[in-house]
């Protein structure tokens, strides 16, 4: 089983600090965001601020993989280092001899990256990258965002999350610390200030994922689970503390079109962790499990079931609580056996 991402970037920040062996080092995996801290944390370590001479980059143009090894054997001038950076590998072209040559026997002081997020075998280079050199295996985990790891994020921006807005923020972010990340600096910016702020759900909701994706998040998790009496209690909890029922439709409509394209996409013969990722659920096994409860033709009926639930709030001539109720009952009811 691969380590997690963060776990691999804390021990690739470890070893950088007792030195890194010249030759060959292939960065891939598809977790972009410790993807691309590696890459920083590694090209920072060989070609430190004022020394870009040491430093070759072949981006955008197909090149011959014997270019590029001809480049990191050369001498490098007016640095203690040579070390060239292949951005994509996709523009890497030619046998794989020279590669395996430079792998096995790397100049003194020369140092070879390739950032590759994905490697086909099949190919004979690509087979030679993964095996070759040092590998640095940075693999996508629906696990990423954590309310942990976003716990960790927001203190790196001195904010202290309630364990709730943490805990959501991981569960909207479904492994995307970009996602996360972004919806914190949102968050920094509007507080404004030094120093260590502290930020609940209730100061986050106008301003995390455009207050949509958080508004009726109690609603949502009683749908996920089926649960019609959560789902009632959570209605009238947020209509008596002043959450305008437009607003709720707007996060349950959010939540339904994730829902939707996930179950079709696990209809289709997708990936199922393809599927999860779609709904942006965070936990894998809390979206499985809603997935499973409902049937792709129950899912698809929740839009027309929404937009009516909007055309009578906007029609002003019935109580927002009791429709905001009927739409809950409409949407879990189905399959429910219980009584509210």
């Amino acid at each position: 089983m691969a380590r997690p991402a963060a776990v691999v970037v804390k021990q690739l920040r470890a070893a950088l600090a007792k030195g890194w062996e010249p030759g060959l080092t292939v960065l891939t995996g598809e977790d972009r965001y410790h993807l691309d801290a590696a890459q920083s944390a590694l090209l920072t370590y060989l070609v430190p601020h004022g020394s870009d001479l040491a430093l070759t980059v072949f981006a955008g143009n197909p090149v011959d993989v014997g270019e590029v090894v001809a480049a990191a054997r050369s001498q490098a001038m007016f640095a203690a280092r040579r070390v060239v950076f292949v951005r994509e590998v996709e523009i890497l072209d030619g046998k794989p001899d020279l590669l395996l040559a430079y792998a096995a026997e790397p100049p003194r002081d020369s140092f070879l990256i390739v950032r590759a997020p994905k490697l086909d075998l099949r190919r004979p280079l690509h087979k030679a990258l993964g095996g070759a050199g040092r590998l640095v295996d940075l693999a996508f985990s629906l696990d990423a965002t954590t309310p942990r790891t976003v716990a960790q994020l927001a203190a790196e921006r001195d904010l202290e999350l309630d364990a709730g807005l943490a805990a959501l923020l991981a569960d909207a972010s479904a492994g995307d610390l970009y996602r996360a990340a972004a919806e914190l600096d949102k968050l920094d910016v509007w507080l404004g200030g030094k120093g260590r702020r502290r930020v609940g759900l209730e100061e986050a909701r106008e301003v995390v994922f455009g207050g949509v994706a958080l508004s009726g998040w109690e609603i949502t998790d009683a749908i996920l689970a089926r649960d019609l009496r959560a789902g009632l209690a959570a209605v009238r909890k947020l209509m008596s503390a002043g959450e305008e029922p437009l607003r709720l439709i707007g996060g349950l409509a959010w939540r339904a079109r994730t829902l939707i394209q996930a179950k079709a996409m696990l209809a289709s013969g997708a990936p199922e962790g393809r599927a999860l990722a779609a709904a942006r659920g965070g936990d894998p096994r809390r979206v499985a499990a809603a997935l499973a409860r409902y049937e792709l033709a129950e899912l698809m009926a929740f839009p027309s079931r929404l937009l009516q639930a909007d055309r009578c709030l906007k029609s002003r001539t019935l109580d927002p609580l009791a429709v905001m109720e009927s739409l809950v009952r409409d949407l879990i009811a189905p399959r429910w056996s219980g009584s509210a």
